[in-house]
């Protein structure tokens, strides 16, 4: 088992492990993210709040600096006490404006100037009698107030664009962050993914490789206790098969012998009674006679089926030996003679030049027999048989094909199971046994060869092999 925390023990816990990993960097993106959001909301709000405010208060200056200045001329015509203390009550009020907490930042030239200009305005309007108010005075009274307002103008203006540089700043580091905690979640994934998708891929290699025939136990897997759990199954499920398959080849072991002792004295007995050895036989004692002597041979012809689909199912070591293929091709031709004088076919085998081949000669024989036998049980009465052999890019293709019933599409891919009889039945006294095809299948792949279907139409069945060279 993993060091990993308990809670990544169980398929269930992991699962649950990764998520909240998975979660936990989005989470903290998303409370940053807020948090980034509500503070620059606020400063706005508040240098929102702030210029609004300001605008209010320099236009109330401008408005009381306008009082001050008609005031003033009018005080200095009229010269009454009424006007006066209008004045003076105008000046105050300018000074609570200006000395007042409601603009923020004043620039101190600029408010020690309006000082000033205040300060004179009301010495004046107390110590002149009559007072004499210079208008260069009130009108710089006046653009002193206006640059006021424009400089809070600007000074506001300086603040918005560093908030909105701040801003900026705070997306592009939220950008940032975003792609950093997006890319440990995608870590996260991958890593827990990894955790499950790996042994359970390993359980798919295993699984497979059991379908494939491989019965060695693997060692124990790494991982979520399930997992684990299901690999030692697949482990007692190899050594259950592995026993089965020891059974069964013991089973046809014993059973191919003991069917093969009677068979012969079977055998042996029916050629003596058509050799009339006994005495004379009549036409349906003959009759008899041969339909034990064909059953005989259907009977071994099936036990030798077994035999090499036994002994395929077991590993072997090939032998490398120099093939005549011509003789062999007839000699396999040769148990076929009967029936195919029968069935009137036509048979030719034309090797195109080549006459000998490197390979397993037993193995060779096992598939050319089954395909040959194939092709004779299924042609049309009065039909073909081809035999072709050819080079091709450094392989022997050899291609056995015979006219007659075309094989039906639902048949094709289960064509080479061991055991699988297609629609198309043999005819005659002898059946198949649904393994030939199989047993030439299993023997190409044993010699690293290639057999299919080259042709299947125009009554035209054709199985076309392609034979690598064992030569040393």
């Amino acid at each position: 088992m993993s060091s990993l925390p308990w809670h990544t023990h169980s398929l269930k816990q992991l699962t649950l492990f990764a998520f909240v990993l998975a979660v936990v960097p989005l989470a903290v993106l998303m409370y940053q993210s807020g948090n980034a959001l509500v503070d620059q909301s606020e400063r706005a709000r508040t240098l929102a709040r702030e210029m609004q405010q300001s605008r209010r208060q320099t236009e109330q200056l401008l408005t009381q600096a306008e009082d001050i200045v008609r005031s003033a001329r009018q005080y200095d015509i009229v010269n009454r006490i009424e006007l006066r203390e209008r004045l003076l009550s105008q000046i105050d009020t300018f000074e609570t404006l200006l000395n007042g907490s409601a603009l923020p930042s004043l620039p101190q030239q600029q408010s020690a100037t309006l000082s000033e200009h205040l300060k004179t305005l009301s010495q004046r309007s107390l110590e002149e009698e009559p007072p004499r108010f210079d208008p260069e005075l009130l009108e710089q009274l006046i653009t002193e107030t206006q640059q006021l307002s424009v400089q809070l103008d600007q000074h506001f203006d300086a603040r918005l664009t560093v908030l909105e540089a701040q801003t900026l700043e705070e997306q592009r580091k939220s950008g940032w962050q975003a792609m950093a905690l997006v890319l440990a979640t995608a870590i996260l994934i991958l890593f827990f993914s990894g955790r499950i998708n790996r042994p359970v891929q390993q359980l798919i290699r295993r699984i497979r490789s059991l379908g494939e025939g491989e019965r060695n136990p693997k060692p124990l897997l790494k991982g979520p206790e399930e997992l684990v759990e299901v690999n030692r199954q697949l482990n007692w499920l190899a050594e259950r098969l592995q026993a089965l398959e020891e059974d069964k080849v013991r089973f046809l072991r014993h059973i191919s012998h003991e069917l093969k002792t009677p068979l012969t004295t079977l055998r042996e007995g029916a050629d003596l009674l058509s050799e009339e050895l006994a005495g004379p036989l009549n036409a349906k004692q003959h009759e008899i006679v041969s339909l034990l002597q064909q059953n005989s041979i259907s009977l071994q012809s099936l036990i030798e089926q077994l035999l090499d689909y036994n002994r395929l199912q077991q590993p072997s070591s090939l032998q490398r030996d120099k093939i005549s293929l011509q003789p062999m091709l007839e000699r396999l031709l040769a148990p076929h003679r009967l029936q195919i004088e029968q069935k009137q076919l036509q048979v030719s085998i034309g090797l195109n030049n080549v006459d000998h081949w490197f390979t397993d000669s037993q193995m060779l024989q096992r598939i050319l027999s089954n395909l040959i036998s194939n092709a004779v049980h299924y042609a049309d009465e009065e039909g073909r048989i081809e035999i072709k052999g050819s080079l091709d890019e450094g392989k022997l293709k050899l291609a056995v094909g015979n006219t007659g019933p075309l094989i039906p599409e639902q048949d094709l891919s289960r064509l080479f199971e061991p055991f699988y009889q297609g629609q198309n039945k043999r005819k005659g006294p002898l059946k198949g046994s649904g393994i030939g095809l199989s047993i030439a299948a299993q023997a190409c792949q044993t010699l690293n060869a290639n057999l299919e279907i080259s042709q299947n139409h125009d009554r035209w069945v054709v199985f076309t092999m392609e034979l690598p060279s064992l030569e040393p």
